[in-house]
């Protein structure tokens, strides 16, 4: 029993690396997601309602579903084109999510380590937290509307809209209880995250599809840094004990985003690659998890180091595929005499049709028709 439910953990830790991400690779459903994703916020901001002003019964369960169907029908009766733009979706999604972890934190520098003592507080900070959600939703949609940026920037911003709170969580933890210390590294931590993220777009603009493969790297990273936490942990299971271990899954996360930024810098991957990438991490990593239940080990260290060098070893594979498909497949030259220079690309063919039927954007701009034939004569 004991090493199912660490294999379970080892699953749900997988699962939590890629599987979100999965869900993202369908630019033709943007307005659908966005309804979605407004109705699940709806409902967690009912019931932030339902606590705060102590409702019961019956109303405490019809006011949440309320919430969430008004959340949902506001995007159909306020957008007449039924459109949204990419960064509109991903930045009003972003801020919704993280901003109930800096509310929270608001919270935490406000009341210490008294947060939860008394009715009132708990109130306050569940208050904080939607405020700071439903807030940071609006301002990121702000940002999308007003803002020419590229989807790769903006994929790079939420990347490190949540590696830099969590980073500086970790090593508040890893020394400290005090509340107001874990209040101060996570707003801390946002605000370093994004001043970051601008200044590595600054140096090298990443395409949207290559900060899904970063984010595959840091992810795994992560997760073998919760396991490797996990798998020290003391029998009696106080993780004050061994407070260092906080800082794996933070050094997890950073490495993994500075190791991805360096292998993914000159590859512009599109959404699609990046998606293969995904795929081809998680697969592998299943593929390990069954040989680690294979050996039938006692330690539950094969339980995740194997399907993390598995999960990464399908991962660079992957990658490493694509960029060989990418540079043998970019034209054929046939070349007559030593003065012209003829290209054929017959992936244009391909590529038209999906741009005649609903258009294709490159970093966040449209582009037109490309050529089957391209010729050059050298003087």
């Amino acid at each position: 029993m004991k090493k199912l439910a660490k294999s379970l953990f080892v699953i749900v830790i997988l699962f939590s690396a890629f599987g979100q991400r999965s869900f993202s690779q369908s630019d033709e459903i943007l307005f659908r997601r966005h309804i979605l994703l407004s109705g699940y916020n709806g409902l967690y901001y009912g019931l932030a309602f339902d606590y705060i002003f102590g409702v019961k019964d019956a109303a405490a369960a019809g006011l949440p579903v309320i919430t969430a169907g008004t959340c949902a029908l506001v995007p159909l009766l306020t957008n007449s084109s039924k459109t949204i733009t990419s960064n509109q979706l991903l930045l009003t999604s972003h801020g919704q999510t993280l901003g109930w972890a800096h509310g929270f934190g608001l919270s935490c520098l406000i009341f210490g380590n008294n947060l939860f003592d008394s009715e009132a507080q708990s109130k306050i900070t569940t208050g904080l937290a939607a405020g700071s959600s439903i807030g940071m939703g609006l301002i990121g949609r702000h940002l999308a509307l007003t803002k020419d940026w590229s989807e790769g920037r903006v994929a790079l911003y939420r990347h490190y809209g949540w590696v830099g709170p969590f980073t500086g969580f970790s090593i508040a933890a890893s020394f400290s209880d005090d509340a107001r210390v874990f209040g101060t590294a996570i707003i801390l931590g946002g605000i370093s995250g994004y001043y970051i993220a601008d200044k590595v777009n600054d140096h090298h603009e990443f395409s949207r599809g290559s900060v899904r493969a970063i984010q595959v790297l840091s992810a795994f990273n992560t997760a073998l840094g919760y396991c490797i936490f996990a798998d020290t942990e003391t029998d009696d299971g106080d993780l004050s004990i061994n407070r260092i271990g906080w800082l794996y899954p933070a050094i997890g996360a950073v490495s993994g985003t500075m190791v991805g930024q360096l292998v993914l810098k000159n590859m512009d991957l599109t959404p699609a690659q990046g998606m293969t990438s995904i795929y081809a991490a998680g697969g592998g990593a299943l593929i390990g998890l069954g040989i680690a239940l294979i050996t039938n080990s006692d330690d539950f260290t094969p339980y995740y180091l194997i399907p993390y060098v598995t999960g990464v070893g399908a991962y660079g594979t992957a990658l490493a595929l694509i960029k060989k498909n990418t540079v043998s497949g970019s034209s054929v030259d046939l070349q007559n005499g030593k003065r012209w220079n003829f290209s054929f690309m017959p992936q244009n063919l391909y590529l038209n049709n999906k741009i005649a039927d609903m258009g294709y954007k490159y970093k966040g701009r449209q582009i037109g028709l490309q050529p089957l034939f391209s010729a050059s004569l050298t003087f």
